[in-house]
């Protein structure tokens, strides 16, 4: 077997170590769900829950977003110990061997151990941050909303460096090898060099915005736009100055209608429209990108050629992006329902009722999923064998 590196967060099947599961931004985990049956613990917060927890080795790591970062024990929810951040937050923590490593909205990154909840190191970004932080080969990525992409240093906090991006960032960066990958709210996707910030492609999507972040699958990068459509990249494709500047000359000669035919820019792919509005992360398996609109309409395509493989309607409101576990999709809706979707088919699998309208991502964890809801209450729920 391939080795671990002790400088990414651990990948082991039971483990959930940050926002994205994977510094890649995958949503998945070849680990099973269980078939809900009912609510092993739950653990209540002064307010809505915004972010994900990050679960490793029979700890639940929680950024309450009533200003305090929480350790509860997997099995009971009982909690282990508490710190005061001072601030609220919509970011997922990440665990790097005995580090929790999070951000808050003022842009204090932080780390503590993992173990006790001390103070490790604490970095001011001097802007605001609302996206969770991606870590991997020993490096943290944030965004934040001074337009900038920040590379810290996982063990110490130290910026190793910043580089611009169009406009303010809401979205966890997605890392593989050595580019990065990050989405703002313009509509220009950034990848980056991971050794230096070094701009080695920026692609226009046109007039769209974007709310999901990224997604890296092998040699492509998979995003979605508030405008309905899903996109693959060539993460290896890389342009420069005058090339950037000779697009953007031939895509307003198109716009004004003086040339037939809308220039391809370099790095593209595919580009799908799905309908309704997308402003949700991805979730990638080998061969297929998944995703949710809005309005509640689920779907799967092809990774290589964004062929649609099927779609289905679950009639509710959708404010929550998919995960996967092996080979089922989970999702939240408005209602309260967390749903299993065959991965392969489409086909609802069942519904589980939580009681409040689901304000995070469910995650599969050690047996277990985990959801977050409106009313403030973090939810683990098991199955039958358990």
């Amino acid at each position: 077997p391939a080795a671990i590196s002790h400088d990414t967060p651990n990948l082991a099947p039971h483990n959930w170590a940050q926002g994205g599961r994977t510094a890649e931004g995958s949503r998945y985990t070849p680990s099973d769900a269980p078939v809900p049956h009912s609510v092993k613990w739950t653990f209540k917060t002064a307010r809505r829950m915004r972010a994900s927890p990050s679960v490793v080795d029979e700890r639940v790591y929680l950024n309450s977003n009533d200003g305090r970062m929480l350790a509860l024990d997997s099995e009971t929810g009982r909690l282990i110990w508490e710190y005061q951040t001072g601030s609220r937050t919509s970011s997922s923590p990440a665990i790097l061997n005995d580090l929790v490593i999070f951000a808050v909205r003022t842009g204090l990154v932080t780390a503590l151990d993992r173990n006790s909840g001390e103070l490790v190191w604490e970095t001011d970004l001097d802007s605001p941050v609302y996206a969770s932080p991606t870590v991997g080969d020993g490096t943290v990525f944030l965004g934040s909303g001074a337009s900038k992409l920040f590379a810290l240093d996982a063990q110490t906090g130290q910026i190793r460096w910043d580089s611009p991006t169009r406009d303010w960032v809401v979205a966890s960066a997605a890392y593989a090898d050595d580019t990065v990958v990050v989405t703002s709210q313009g509509s220009i996707v950034d990848i980056f060099d991971t050794k230096n910030g070094r701009r080695r492609l920026k692609y226009d999507t046109g007039k769209v915005r974007f709310g999901g972040a990224p997604t890296i699958q092998d040699d492509q990068v998979y995003f979605s736009s508030d405008g309905g459509r899903v996109w693959g990249v060539d993460r290896y494709a890389q342009t420069y100055p005058l090339e950037r500047f000779i697009f953007h000359v031939k895509i307003n000669l198109y716009v004004w209608k003086l040339i037939s035919g809308r220039p391809v820019q370099r790095g593209s792919i595919w580009s799908k429209r799905v309908g309704g509005h997308i402003n949700l992360p991805l979730a990638v398996t080998d061969d297929a990108v998944f995703g949710a609109t809005e309005n509640g309409v689920v779907f799967s395509r092809e990774s290589r050629t964004g062929k649609e493989i099927w779609s289905t309607d679950v009639q509710s409101i959708v404010g929550v992006a998919p995960s996967i576990a092996a080979n089922t999709v989970l999702l939240g809706t408005k209602d309260g329902n967390i749903l299993g979707i065959d991965s392969k088919t489409g086909e609802i699998l069942w519904r589980f009722h939580v009681g409040s309208a689901i304000t995070t991502s469910p995650i599969t964890a050690d047996d277990t999923i985990y959801v977050g809801t409106e009313d403030g209450s973090l939810h683990a729920i098991i199955g039958n064998r358990r």
